[in-house]
């Protein structure tokens, strides 16, 4: 009887301790895994393993470092596991976002995303409950605490601390912080730097042009550039040049639109020789419609320039959370101030296919019908930016004055796989990101015209002037056009070359994703 006993008791405790073990190492691939390394080492999980097997037993760092890393990684889940590891982008998204924006990013995020937070509090109730309130002598915990200083003065000996998954998360957050006060801090001094431009004029006085700034667009789910499904049915037939391989400077909107609107080399940008500045420099009034907010003159790069602009219209007077206002709102302060003005420039900023893309629909139904309703709402703010530049278009005929539009997306967008689902979502890892519509119509185009030659959105500005037949003679733009040769992009601290990127191959449409 008592060997039964005994062995009942034996069975409970090894039973209770592979329970418990299991629950350390889940807790320390999830803890991994939530700061968004997808890819995390043995050597990251077993810091993880160390740091929960230790520090709780010291109650003080318990509630100072173990319980607030817990909290921490729940917060950032679902963040990391759509995004991965903290980055500019990042850090700039979080810093920017509002109300609204915080709504639309819950609202897009899949099911699963909401259960991954729910997990890591999960886990660290059970380890507090099973685990680290009972209390362990210091003699067995010994090994681990010797084991877990090992490795930290090895990796700190060589200076080799930022390899690790968990420090490199700090000094990400750090550094992408650091960045982007820099970036904040560049934009402040441009704003009051003086532009160096001069020009020779354009001829012709009673041209407008038109830049139209599209948002989050890839270029291969257009019909305009092969797509199978109808998602550009006006600029699949209107007269123009239309560029087939055109590369934005980087793939989110805080770095792409000062280093495709004003002088870039790519890590530095010149921002007081901005597209504005350069339209004034050659007699052009200018103008700014936008419907991506304006919180003061220091919002964000593209409001810091448009504040160089003679006129400005911003449907949100404040920041995102205003409104969900509608792109075509832009569209009548733009008829009345080309009632008022010729040779200007007027430049419309839309939120286009901004997610959540079935916002951007404001209460319309989906041109199109997958079975991920994500694409069927994202392709169909493609329809909804065709109309309106198709709309644009005919506002510029009815001034019967001559004009050039301008088109182009900031950035396109990425496939991330959730769930089992695909979302289109930021990234910079995929050539996908960077390869975005360049459209330019005007009143005497007389066919359609595809242009294959290479070019990038560093020489934007260049190519601007070069078809409004302005004449650039300072700055010197040679020193810029050589970023249309070497194809490279911007991925928030440093130049890479874009040929060497990953594809990302569009969806096409077939039996396993169309409804009905």
């Amino acid at each position: 009887m008592h060997t039964l006993i005994a062995e009942k008791i034996r069975t409970r405790v090894s039973l209770n301790a592979i329970l418990v073990s299991s629950l350390y190492i889940i807790s320390s691939v999830v803890l991994t895994y939530s700061l968004g390394y997808h890819g995390a080492k043995g050597i990251d999980i077993l810091l993880m393993l160390l740091i929960l097997l230790t520090l709780p037993s010291i109650l003080l760092l318990r509630y100072l470092l173990v319980i607030p890393l817990f909290i921490l990684s729940a917060i950032y889940f679902p963040i990391g596991y759509i995004y991965g590891k903290p980055s500019i982008s990042v850090v700039s998204a979080l810093l920017q976002t509002n109300k609204l924006e915080a709504h639309e990013f819950l609202l897009s995020m899949p099911t699963a995303c909401y259960l991954l937070p729910v997990l890591v509090i999960a886990l660290l109730i059970s380890l507090n409950r099973y685990s680290w309130k009972k209390s362990t002598s210091l003699k067995k915990r010994l090994p681990c605490w010797l084991l877990l200083i090992l490795i930290v003065l090895v990796y700190g000996t060589t200076n080799n601390l930022h390899k690790l998954k968990l420090t490199d998360y700090f000094i990400s957050i750090f550094t992408g912080y650091r960045d982007y006060q820099e970036q904040i801090a560049q934009l402040d001094m441009a704003y009051v730097g003086a532009p160096g431009w001069q020009v020779t004029p354009a001829g012709d006085k009673q041209a407008n042009y038109v830049i139209i700034i599209g948002e989050s667009m890839r270029r291969d789910y257009m019909s305009l550039f092969g797509y199978p499904l109808p998602t550009t049915p006006f600029l699949d037939q209107v007269n123009g040049d239309f560029y087939s391989n055109y590369i934005s400077t980087a793939s989110n909107t805080f770095e792409s639109l000062p280093r495709t609107l004003a002088l870039s080399q790519g890590e530095q940008v010149d921002y007081a020789n901005n597209i504005i500045t350069l339209a004034k420099a050659a007699g052009m009034k200018t103008y700014w419609f936008s419907n991506q907010g304006f919180v003061g003159d220091y919002d964000i790069p593209a409001s810091r320039i448009a504040a160089y602009s003679d006129h400005r219209y911003f449907l949100k007077h404040g920041d995102y959370q205003s409104r969900n206002t509608d792109d075509y709102q832009l569209l009548p302060p733009f008829a009345d101030a080309l009632k008022d003005n010729h040779n200007g420039l007027f430049v419309l900023h839309i939120m286009g296919s901004h997610s959540d893309f079935c916002e951007r629909l404001n209460g319309a139904q989906p041109a199109f019908s997958f079975n991920n309703q994500d694409l069927s709402c994202y392709l169909s703010t493609y329809r909804k930016t065709d109309d309106f530049i198709q709309q644009t278009y005919h506002l510029l005929q009815q001034t019967q004055r001559p004009f050039k539009l301008f088109y182009f997306s900031d950035h396109g967008l990425a496939k991330h796989n959730i769930g089992g689902k695909f979302y289109l979502r930021h990234s910079g890892e995929f050539k996908q990101n960077y390869e975005v519509p360049l459209v330019i119509l005007s009143d005497n185009a007389t066919r359609h015209r595809r242009v294959d030659a290479p070019y990038s959105a560093f020489s934007f500005i260049q190519l601007f002037a070069r078809k409004t037949g302005i004449t650039i003679t300072q700055p010197n733009m040679a020193v810029y056009m050589t970023q249309q040769d070497q194809r490279r992009v911007y991925v928030g601290q440093n130049m890479v070359d874009f040929d060497g990127l990953e594809e990302d191959k569009v969806d096409l449409p077939d039996e396993n994703h169309l409804r009905g």
